[in-house]
């Protein structure tokens, strides 16, 4: 598994080096917008309203609306320096806290935390200082383009990151909140408490699958089998295609190279008999073309011979 982010784990005046890993992935169906008449794909471009032309990025700003269709102008430098200086590298854990405490509602998406040099012990101690007093870390942390918080726990023999999201992105619910009502009978009480026993069990979410994801990709299979399939066939669109993956091939065959001399450069010996190898192989070549061209030669001095005999 690659790592998208490598820093440190500031736990007070002690560093722990760490690296991020993607803990989740998003398997919902993919639907792209195709053409209902011919099936092609629908691109979608970047115009400009105002002079009703197609833009590059490099012509492209940010704006931040104040009033409808006004907007404050911002570069992308403006926007780099309002992001602050946090250091881009560092997990800063600012308190620890009752996980029990914090709103699943806060939580937005999870990456794995591994160790970042083979020197666990900080590391170790770390996950299990919180296992022991079932705490959780909170941090910040800057991925990407922004600084957010995010909850550092142990889980399992790793930590989890688990982003989240501020105070203010929660919507309060104090509108839509039920008012004062009758109170539950006994007896109605007793059947939901039953009821909730009886559907009581270990959390597995394997038992729960996508039945949706599963539905699509069976309609999928369906819909080529009966060969109801669109298919791009354009000349143009296979040309940089081909040439794409040739340069690919090019590049991993010269790579590929270059690890093989440099697994045979501690050899010298190997090397040595590599080069014999090699000289031996190329004479061979040259007698073969010199023995060739000598033919040749022979065959036109015979040539002249029996035309001077015969004019003689």
């Amino acid at each position: 598994m690659r790592s998208f982010w490598s820093g440190e784990i500031a736990f007070g005046l002690v560093t722990i080096p760490a690296k991020l890993y993607t803990a989740t992935k998003d398997l919902t169906p993919q639907f792209h917008q195709l053409h209902k008449e011919d099936g092609g794909r629908v691109t979608m471009v970047r115009r400009c309203t105002k002079c009703h032309r197609d833009l590059t990025w490099d012509e492209i700003g940010k704006g931040y609306e104040v009033a409808k269709g006004e907007y404050a102008l911002f570069s992308k430098e403006e926007l780099a320096k309002l992001d602050g200086d946090e250091d881009g590298g560092t997990i800063d854990i600012v308190e620890f806290v009752d996980p029990l405490e914090v709103d699943l509602a806060y939580v937005e998406k999870s990456y794995w935390v591994g160790p970042g040099s083979k020197n666990v012990r900080g590391y170790e101690l770390l996950r299990a200082v919180l296992d022991e007093t079932k705490k959780v870390a909170l941090a910040k942390v800057k991925l990407r383009t922004r600084t957010r918080l995010a909850l550092l726990r142990p889980r399992g023999r790793l930590f989890s990151l688990d982003m989240m999201r501020y105070a203010e992105e929660l919507v309060p619910g104090d509108e839509i909140a039920p008012g004062e009502g009758k109170a539950a009978q006994p007896r109605e009480k007793q059947l939901a408490l039953h009821l909730i026993e009886e559907l009581s069990g270990p959390f597995d979410p394997a038992k729960h699958p996508d039945e949706y994801r599963s539905a699509v990709l069976a309609a999928v299979d369906q819909k080529v089998e009966a060969g109801h399939v669109s298919k791009e066939e354009t000349a143009e669109a296979e040309a940089p295609a081909t040439a794409a993956t040739g340069a690919q091939v090019i590049d991993l065959a010269e790579l590929l190279s270059r690890s093989i001399q440099v697994a045979n450069k501690p050899g010298p010996a190997k090397t040595h008999h590599a080069g014999a190898h090699h000289a031996s192989a190329q004479p061979a070549t040259s007698g073969d073309e010199t023995e060739h061209e000598g033919t040749e030669k022979g065959e036109k001095q015979k040539g002249h011979a029996k035309k001077k005999r015969a004019t003689g």
